[in-house]
């Protein structure tokens, strides 16, 4: 009896500090958002967010960097709200290197946020728009793209291989960036958890024994989207990428599918991308 009531008493007490930690938890959070996945030289970067535990007169610090680079840093007052806005002008000499920049808040030793957006140098050759793709007999949904050397003129759904297919004028090297919104079109496990999308690339015409697997790069994750940037060369024209999953109608498949989308296709992208990218 004595025994069952010591261990009624320490389970009593172990859930009780679960409860405070993860209360804890939830209340030293920081959510931070930006007008743009994307921004070029001469951009004003600005910066939404909140905290969830507001200090009288104590500011939160935004930095930005550049791999391990300082770029800009600020303090910003938090309103009585627990809301936050500043903008940082993207020009000098800080604002060198194309690529991913880190924003980085932190308002106390617990309330720390992070977030990336992409940064070029120029905007020359370089084109940004929402393309509605059309599901047949469901309607359409939005994929925003920004494309570098070159544009986007069409953008289709492949119901049977769970893809997209984008067709595009490259008229010289550069690279395109999708923001695929989750609830249309994602990659994932039967368990949700994210894998990687197949990008297949060819120059010619849209037959599958054409394409070319290549890498691409995740650039920004979250709840609502999936931001992926690929590298093209000039004359590039179809790009396809494959998931495993199109809106609720559809529902999701297993990963059987991406194997058979890649088997389906003439799979050289190793040899193919020591060329093109390295």
């Amino acid at each position: 009896m004595y025994n069952s009531r010591v261990f009624c008493i320490m389970l009593t007490l172990t859930l009780a500090i679960g409860m405070v930690f993860n209360a804890a938890e939830a209340v030293d959070q920081i959510s931070l958002s930006t007008s743009s996945d994307i921004y070029y030289s001469g951009d004003y970067v600005v910066i939404f967010g909140s905290v969830n535990t507001i200090f009288e007169n104590m500011p939160i610090t935004i930095q930005i960097y550049h791999e391990s680079n300082l770029v800009d840093v600020a303090q910003v007052p938090v309103a009585q709200d627990g809301t936050f806005v500043k903008s940082f002008n993207a020009v000098g000499q800080q604002w060198k290197e194309e690529g991913t920049y880190t924003i980085r808040a932190q308002y106390t030793s617990t309330q720390i946020g992070e977030m990336t957006f992409e940064f070029f140098n120029q905007v020359i050759d370089a084109s940004s728009a929402v393309f509605p793709v059309q599901i047949p007999n469901s309607g359409t949904f939005d994929v925003g793209y920004t494309i570098r050397g070159g544009d986007v003129t069409d953008i289709n759904m492949n119901l049977d291989r769970y893809s997209l297919l984008v067709e595009t004028t490259m008229d010289s090297n550069g690279n395109l960036i999708l923001k695929l919104p989750r609830e249309s079109f994602d990659a994932q496990k039967n368990d949700g958890n994210d894998i990687t999308f197949i990008v297949l690339i060819s120059k010619e015409n849209n037959e599958s024994e054409d394409f070319v697997q290549v890498e691409y790069e995740e650039i920004a994750t979250s709840s609502d989207y999936r931001t992926i940037r690929i590298p093209l060369e000039e004359g590039d024209k179809w790009i396809e990428v494959i998931g495993t999953y199109v809106i609720p109608e559809f529902g999701s498949v297993v990963i059987i599918i991406l194997v058979v989308a890649v088997s389906s296709a003439i799979i050289i992208s190793k040899s193919r991308f020591s060329v093109r990218y390295n």
